[in-house]
């Protein structure tokens, strides 16, 4: 037997200028994007909105949040699960986050920044809301490709006006830990999450066959894409929630930022996607619900998306 390629991350490029709606290309990605998130749960899209400057800008507003001491970095409060300051937590302890809710809300940003730096601090608080706005874009873009591969265009204008955005800012340190487990396996409670790193690897992505392999950014403008387990019941089981880790080897600090999202309102299964192929798999429910329901779990298996077919599965 000759040595087998390790499977990669599909990869879907948006960045082409001729990239339309009704054109041949757009159709093809959108299939693209359908296809990697029912095989893998995940993808790599490159997109053309982050400059060079603009990723290294970010990468730096990261670092300099991160040299703040952690008393200040510790009123990130947020009651939400993994939504404030976590930190020094000892089974993985080189892994440190903080959040800003709601982060296309420039007033928002401003409220973090304040947080952390009371005498301001705008090029941060521009930067970051930037940042999240471009992101933000990029997610209702694939949700629109995404509900127009589906045959179901019709529903992706209410998605995205009740679609909410958590900002996730990432910091994956080596020092002395013994580990080098940065996150554990787990899915995302999210609809989906949109991921940007620097060049230091770390994330990984369980295929349907249990292999992980290694998520490697192809240039600075490239975002991993995950589909989150209010994805998986909002597609009525065809797409499945990725279930991910992080491993940082090597001293470099990895730093990472994501976009999450989350839906207000009643989360159902478009009908269309409900036939006899595709009986119904979870009742309507509120996002919300899912998370005080993952919170008030002490079930180990909490992480993964066996918690969604817990709360509201038929």
């Amino acid at each position: 037997m000759g040595s087998e390629t390790v499977p990669k991350i599909p990869l879907v490029n948006l960045s082409n200028e001729s990239l339309k709606p009704g054109t041949s290309s757009w159709h093809s990605a959108c299939k693209d994007i359908r296809q990697a998130l029912e095989e893998y749960g995940c993808l790599e899209v490159v997109y053309n909105k982050p400059s060079v400057e603009f990723h290294n800008r970010i990468l730096a507003a990261l670092e300099e949040l991160f040299q703040l001491p952690q008393e200040v970095k510790m009123k990130n409060v947020n009651p939400k699960p993994a939504h404030g300051y976590m930190g020094k937590i000892s089974t993985f302890p080189i892994h440190e986050g903080l959040g800003i809710e709601y982060a296309t809300s420039e007033d928002e940003c401003q409220k973090f920044t304040s947080l952390m730096w009371p005498d301001g601090n705008g090029h941060f608080c521009e930067t970051v809301h930037s940042y999240a706005k471009m992101v933000a874009e990029l997610q209702q873009l694939l949700v629109e490709m995404l509900c127009e591969s589906y045959g179901i265009e019709k529903h992706s204008e209410s998605h995205i006006k009740s679609t909410t955005y958590l900002l996730r800012l990432l910091r994956y340190r080596r020092s002395q830990a013994e580990t080098n487990l940065g996150f554990k396996g787990h899915t995302d409670k999210s609809f989906v999450s949109i991921l940007h790193q620097n060049h230091v690897k770390g994330l990984e992505i369980r295929t349907k066959d249990g292999e992980w392999i290694s998520y490697e950014p192809s240039s600075h403008s490239s975002f991993a894409v995950i589909a989150g387990d209010v994805c998986m019941a909002w597609s009525n089981d065809r797409i499945k929630s990725c279930y991910h880790r992080v491993i940082v080897e090597g001293e470099e600090v990895r730093y990472a930022v994501g976009l999450f999202s989350f839906l207000t309102g009643l989360i159902k299964a478009p009908e269309e996607l409900v036939d006899e192929e595709h009986p119904l798999q979870y009742y309507p429910f509120e996002h919300q619900g899912l998370l005080d329901f993952y919170q008030s779990s002490n079930s180990l298996n909490k992480g993964d998306s066996n918690m969604v077919k817990a709360f509201c599965g038929v």
